[in-house]
């Protein structure tokens, strides 16, 4: 009965489940990766060193996954009813006129 009645399919298994999680997050460690290095690149190339750009580009790496991470639970736009959304009327979008005023 309800909305939970309907079959639908049934979960994939737990093997690619698990690998589908490895490839999520593997990928959002690799950017958290590829930013740290950047992080820490930039802040040489500015003449800090050190522990302190260490912990700047881990910091921007852990920041970068943990986003990556969080916007991954934003439930994805609702359709539209009629389809995408098409041009606005004739007469309110900006620029010039036809009637030259």
């Amino acid at each position: 009965m309800g909305r939970h009645a309907g079959g639908g399919q049934p979960p994939a298994p737990w093997p690619r489940r698990l690998g589908r999680a490895v490839l999520r997050w593997a990928g959002r460690a690799a950017l958290g990766a590829v930013t740290g290095a950047v992080v820490l690149v930039v802040l040489g190339w500015a003449g800090i060193t050190g522990t302190s750009a260490r912990a700047l580009a881990a910091g921007a790496g852990v920041l970068v996954v943990v986003a990556a991470a969080l916007a991954a639970t934003v439930p994805a736009p609702a359709p539209h009813a009629d389809g995408p959304p098409g041009p606005p009327p004739r007469g309110s979008a900006p620029g010039p006129r036809s009637d030259d005023r």
